[in-house]
Formats: structure tokens, C-alpha cells, sequence
């Protein structure tokens, strides 16, 4: 009997779709299967139902293209939070870090994604327009760049301080400093080198 035939097809679907998530390989979809399976079948319809909530009410801000709710996210929509200041993020949970310091009053940009011609993403595929539309819409006074220290992170940050540096010379472009270790993820980061390096942008 081939192995087709004794491998449970819907559990074969399943394996497929997760896959195809960014990330998830074959062996990070089988430790997330196999110990899903694990629960009750109670637990289990709690997880696929809040995956089918999530799938059906969370989607990009219009604004900032941070995950929300709504179409207008709680910080873009909150009238306490300056947009002269954009922190320029490569993913939602890295603002999301951002904001678990409670000290940044400004929005967000989310670019979705970093910068990485091997993987074949160009800054086309980002969402840089947008930002440039913001900063002129707004008169932004200042853009912090805070992709993650790594390779990829830095070629975007390059990228667009080269860019803005030409498309608005009197616009303050800052960093966030390398508090940081090399190669660390935001959305990893403790709470105080993150702070650092938030405070101490260049």
C-alpha cells in the first residue's frame, strides 16, 4: 500500500496550506500539526475558529498597513498620536514591540517586508509609495527607520535613507542604534536594549 493511501488526506491538506505560510517547512508544519492533534477536540475547534475570526476581521490599516480590526488602526485613528513622526517597521509585530515600551507617541509605517534580492523582493514589492505619500500628506518633521539589524535590514535602511535624503533634504531621517545585536529580530528583542536603541537613533 503506498504511503498516499494510510496518510490521512485532510490532515495531507492541511499540511500543504501550512506550508505555504512564510517560515513554515515541513517540519515546523508537522510539530504544529501533530501537537495540534493533541488537544480535545473542543480545544481544537476553539483554535480553528479564532483562525477563521482572525482570517475574516484582520487585515492592513489603509493608513499605516499595520494589522487591525478596522479599516483605520487605533493608533493611526487615536488623535493623541502624532503623524509628523513615522517609525518605519518592516512587519506589524515589530511596531507592536515598539509599543509595548509606552514611550513612542508617533504612527507607524509598515513596509511589509525588508529588501532581499535573493528571495527576489524589491523595494517595489514594499510598500515605500505609500510612505512617501504620508510624509508629504503630513509634513512629517521625522522618519525613524527601524528594520532589524541584519543584512536585509540594513540594505532597506540604506535604501531609504538614500531616498528620502533626495526626495526631501530638509526631512530628519534617524536610525535606531545599534543596541542591538547583529542579526536580532524586533519582535525578539528585550524590552531594554530595545529601548536603547530606540533612544539613542541616529
Amino acid at each position: 500500500m503506498a504511503f498516499e493511501d494510510i496518510f490521512p488526506k485532510p490532515l495531507k491538506d492541511c499540511f500543504d496550506n501550512i506550508t505555504k505560510i512564510p517560515t513554515y517547512g515541513e517540519r515546523g508544519a508537522s510539530r504544529f500539526l501533530y501537537n495540534f492533534l493533541k488537544l480535545s477536540k473542543e480545544e481544537r475547534l476553539k483554535v480553528v475558529k479564532s483562525l477563521y475570526d482572525l482570517a475574516q476581521t484582520v487585515f492592513p490599516c489603509r493608513e499605516c498597513f499595520l494589522l487591525s480590526d478596522s479599516e483605520v488602526c487605533r493608533i493611526c485613528s487615536d488623535p493623541k498620536r502624532s503623524k509628523k513622526f513615522i517609525c518605519v517597521v518592516e512587519e506589524s509585530q515589530d511596531a507592536y514591540a515598539i509599543e509595548r515600551l509606552e514611550r513612542y507617541r508617533g504612527v507607524y509605517h509598515v513596509l511589509g517586508g525588508r529588501i532581499a534580492p535573493l528571495e527576489g523582493i524589491s523595494p517595489q514589492d514594499l510598500t515605500v509609495d505609500a510612505l512617501l505619500s504620508r510624509i508629504e500628506t503630513y509634513k512629517a518633521k521625522e522618519i525613524i527607520i527601524a528594520t532589524n539589524p541584519n543584512a536585509e535590514g540594513e540594505a532597506t535602511a540604506n535604501y531609504l535613507i538614500k531616498l528620502l535624503g533626495q526626495r526631501f533634504p530638509k526631512l530628519k531621517v534617524t536610525r535606531i542604534s545599534y543596541g542591538l545585536q547583529f542579526g536580532t529580530l524586533l519582535e525578539f528583542a528585550d524590552e531594554l536594549s530595545l529601548e536603547k536603541s530606540f533612544e539613542n537613533r541616529k
